[in-house]
């Protein structure tokens, strides 16, 4: 899907721009992305968190919805 998208970004029907982390040092979620829908980056109580984000100073635009037909069309015609 990533791929997709970026190869067509008229797949993606909805998007936002956030700031995003992944994950490294929990047991639990090591791997995971995190996404600041709730823009609290930003707030000075989160900033140990979020500190090496915020050096990057850049937010990353999420795909939240994606047109699956277009997509599904795509991907076989790519394996064809």
């Amino acid at each position: 899907v990533a791929m997709g998208v970026a190869l067509h970004p008229e797949l993606c029907t909805s998007s936002s721009d956030h700031y995003v982390q992944v994950e490294v040092g929990s047991e639990l979620t090591r791997g995971m992305t995190v996404v600041d829908r709730l823009d609290v980056t930003t707030d000075p109580r989160n900033k140990s968190v979020w500190s090496d984000v915020l050096e990057r100073e850049r937010k990353i635009e999420v795909c939240w919805g994606l047109d699956v037909a277009k997509w599904k069309k795509l991907l076989f015609s790519s394996l064809a």
